[in-house]
């Protein structure tokens, strides 16, 4: 005992205080007992094993993550039933008495949400239809009202998974969260402490798989970058569902994980006008309905447009609203909707963020485009602008088309929203200030 206690070597306790990681009090209460220990015990004791066994060091490495993952394994068995706790000694206890702290971390149920109950409807019978392993992807360009979509979804969802709905924004406060940050996310919600996470990432993927695997859960990953972000992220539990949210089209998650792809579409005018009308009050709309339909129109029907619109015009209603909607005429004035108190809230901002995203040759095409003189254009048509082939034409446009920045409308024809013509435009005006100054 005393030399396993050696070979232990000393950890931080709770408390602050540097302690014995194997002392011998608890080496013999806990092998005498019927509970299982937390995950730092076993890996300072089958360490100690092993080095006293004159083991080489990448056999006990590997020896000791083997006991790990068998202990992961162990864990989740009994956090299924009941509550995993732990004693003075150090041992994680469960209590079949008590239920286990299921994990609620949905956001907040969107209140308002219009014109979209074909879509649900559509949701719905994927549900009925589809294994409940499956994966669901909601696509769609930029501010169309995916996320609002995927957690009313989610919660409606609720009662077919009990065992818990976890959440992950992978685009993070902060950026784009890599899939590493994303994983500790739902490992903590799993109950995991950061401590008991295996130093390996794919062995972090393989513990989150395992604790989930037995279970009906729900997992929403919001604001998905592309396939490689998300693929380890995915529930693979027979009981388990995965909604994924995504500007980009992700056809590989279509093609390998056989995911089903519900892509939302802007609203209808009715519907547009009905966003704007219940934000803006009836009495500032009553006499104005040919205004309302161009407010509608000039957001390009886009649910994040419309409200940011709506908002900026209930935050100054003293301005009027026919006057409100004839500055919003100016595409710079619709490209700078935003809320003051809010950094996410801007139509700008989100459109940037899936510029930015793009490589060096699409974002050169997409400026391009705005030269052309109608929304529409043709793959002849574009190359001609761009002075490029036409079959590097269709290559860019489909890399467009599956971030959404272009959308197609026949064979060989494509368009571009209001919205984005005017991205493209002030984008183009960007980089040749830049470019410019550059030259000054």
């Amino acid at each position: 005992m005393r030399r396993l206690q050696q070979l232990g070597g000393q950890t931080t306790a709770p408390s602050g205080d540097v302690v014995d990681a194997l002392p011998r009090s608890t080496i013999s209460t806990i092998l005498r007992g019927s509970k299982l220990p937390r995950a730092e015990f076993v890996s300072a004791f089958v360490t100690a094993c092993l080095v006293h066994g004159n083991h080489p060091p990448d056999k006990v490495a590997e020896t000791t993550e083997r006991w790990l993952a068998r202990w992961r394994t162990l864990y989740a068995a009994e956090a299924a039933e009941g509550e995993v706790g732990e004693t003075t000694d150090g041992e994680m206890t469960v209590e079949p008495s008590r239920a286990v702290n299921v994990p609620r971390h949905l956001p907040l149920d969107v209140g308002f949400l219009v014109g979209r109950e074909a879509e649900l409807k559509a949701a719905d019978e994927v549900s009925r239809l589809q294994a409940p392993d499956n994966v669901v992807l909601v696509s769609g360009p930029v501010g169309v009202g995916k996320s609002a979509f995927a957690i009313r979804w989610a919660h409606r969802l609720i009662n077919d998974f009990p065992d818990g709905q976890l959440y992950v924004d992978l685009r993070g406060a902060d950026g784009l969260l890599t899939t590493e940050s994303a994983l500790g996310v739902l490992l903590g919600g799993l109950g995991l402490h950061e401590d008991d996470w295996p130093a390996d990432p794919w062995r972090r993927v393989e513990c989150y798989r395992s604790l989930i695997a037995d279970h009906r859960m729900l997992v929403v990953l919001d604001n998905a970058c592309d396939t490689e972000q998300v693929r380890p992220l995915l529930a693979t539990g027979g009981r388990c569902r995965t909604i994924v949210t995504s500007r980009n089209r992700m056809s590989g998650l279509v093609a390998r994980e056989g995911a089903r792809r519900l892509v939302l579409d802007v609203l209808s005018a009715e519907s547009a006008c009905t966003v704007l009308t219940a934000i803006i009050g009836e009495q500032y709309v009553r006499d104005a309905r040919a205004e309302l339909e161009e407010l509608a129109e000039l957001c390009a029907y886009l649910p994040l447009v419309l409200r940011l619109a709506a908002v900026k015009f209930a935050d100054r209603p003293g301005q009027g609203f026919k006057n409100f909607v004839s500055a919003l005429r100016d595409n710079d004035q619709l490209l700078s909707l935003n809320l003051d108190d809010d950094r996410d809230s801007s139509v700008r901002a989100a459109l940037e963020s899936s510029y930015w995203m793009l490589d060096l040759d699409a974002r050169y095409f997409f400026r391009t485009l705005a030269l052309a003189e109608d929304a529409e254009f043709t793959l002849e048509s574009s190359a001609a602008l761009a002075g490029i082939s036409v079959a590097e034409a269709d290559r860019l446009t489909g890399l467009l088309e599956s971030e959404h920045f272009v959308a197609g409308v026949g064979r060989s024809r494509f368009t571009m929203d209001r919205v984005l013509q005017a991205f493209a435009r002030t984008m183009r005006r960007a980089t040749c200030e830049s470019r410019t100054m550059l030259a000054g």
